[in-house]
């Protein structure tokens, strides 16, 4: 059997036992998470840390006390002092305004009658701010700090350096998830809770849910020595493979613009796709330092967004084309570099499963969507151009 006869096959084995495992997810329920159906996925705040914080508080609503505080403290913290028992537990702690080395809201605090603290900073997909560890260690500095990313990364800031503790959702924050299920499994509603979760932290770092189908397919791969070098070959066109997906995708929004008459169009190339996909420039919108763009606000292909970018943050538009824009998308936000935009509520990334949905969908869902905030976006811009201009 030839290489590429080897590849078909192996591809289709592992595609016949994935679709077993989707019967089976479906028949179970397994794929229902109400954090996904309520839109909360990547909400660093109003998801993920006050659910963090619930768990560890040891007077939270689960009523373990401090059992789940406990085994936090020894995966991330096991050399610090903390009395899990007297301990409070804080979200958006508040520390002063922000200045140089000073100030701002630490996302997790944990703090003890003595006076011991453990902080977490959590990030999914915000990107990090000025100083921001150097800050809350100033705040406690005998204090133990926790970075916990998706991935486990650094912090990319010199004056982060050596004062904190990088973990990941990916593997850390599941190991103590398990824990705290284990420890909850005759309290079957806070089990599945924590259940929930695991599978939202599974979604959100590109894992399979189900362990035993991970197992079956690297079983299969490992069948013969043919079947690991086909695996081989697949995994050494993963890059063309996304560069493929990724520039078809962009050709058909390219195609979208050009079918409404816009001109000075920017795409990036797949390298660069980490973070500006595509945008252009009108006279009116050049004339206001705006480009209309989609971006992606984070490395690694995360947190799509859609707006206005500046080129000159105090322009006077921005503050009515975000009023405009709030009354549309009651989620949509403002910051330096943006006048005003919104997240991709269902495309928060740009890997395997978004990329799947939007390539292989027949109703081109992605690009209809994309079309209507386009013209409704773009008229909205309109509305707030004529309402400045009366004003002057």
């Amino acid at each position: 059997m030839g290489q590429t006869d080897q590849v078909v096959q192996l591809l289709h084995e592992i595609q016949t036992i994935s679709a077993s495992y989707k019967r089976v997810a479906e028949a179970t329920g397994e794929n229902f998470n109400i954090f996904s159906i309520l839109q909360m996925e990547s909400d660093e705040v109003a998801t993920h840390s006050r659910f963090i914080a619930e768990l560890l508080d040891p007077r939270g609503s689960h009523g373990q006390k401090d059992k789940f505080l406990k085994n936090f403290k020894d995966i991330f913290a096991p050399e610090s002092n903390l009395k899990t028992a007297t301990s409070k537990v804080m979200v958006e702690y508040y520390i002063g305004r922000v200045q140089m080395e000073n100030g701002g809201r630490i996302d997790i605090l944990i703090k003890d009658k003595e006076g011991d603290v453990i902080m977490v900073e959590n990030k999914v997909y915000a990107p990090e701010q000025p100083n921001q560890l150097l800050r809350y260690h100033n705040a406690f500095p005998q204090g133990t700090l926790i970075y916990l990313t998706l991935f486990g990364e650094e912090s990319r800031q010199e004056s982060a350096q050596n004062l904190y503790r990088s973990f990941s959702y990916e593997t850390d924050m599941i190991t103590w998830l398990e824990r705290c299920k284990k420890d909850a499994l005759n309290v079957p509603i806070i089990s599945e809770a924590i259940t929930q979760y695991i599978n939202l932290i599974k979604k959100l770092t590109h894992q399979n849910l189900n362990k035993q189908m991970n197992k079956d397919i690297i079983s299969r791969i490992l069948k013969d020595k043919g079947s690991l070098t086909a695996y081989k070959s697949l995994y050494d066109v993963n890059k063309d493979l996304k560069q493929t997906i990724v520039e078809q995708i962009l050709k058909e929004m390219v195609d979208i613009l050009n079918d409404r008459g816009y001109i000075n169009i920017e795409t990036m190339g797949f390298r660069e796709a980490k973070g500006q996909l595509v945008a252009f420039q009108t006279e009116d919108l050049k004339n206001c330092n705006l480009k209309f763009a989609l971006s992606f606000e984070w490395p690694d292909y995360a947190k799509l967004i859609l707006g206005f970018k500046n080129t000159a943050p105090d322009h006077p538009l921005n503050s009515k084309l975000f009023e405009l824009l709030s009354k549309e998308f009651p989620r949509a936000q403002q910051s330096n570099e943006w006048g005003a935009y919104i997240v991709y509520e269902g495309y928060r990334d740009w890997y395997y499963n978004t990329l799947n949905e939007i390539y292989f969908d027949q109703e081109k869902t992605f690009y209809k969507d994309f079309e209507n905030k386009l013209d409704t976006m773009m008229g909205l811009f309109k509305e707030a151009t004529k309402a400045n201009d009366n004003h002057i």
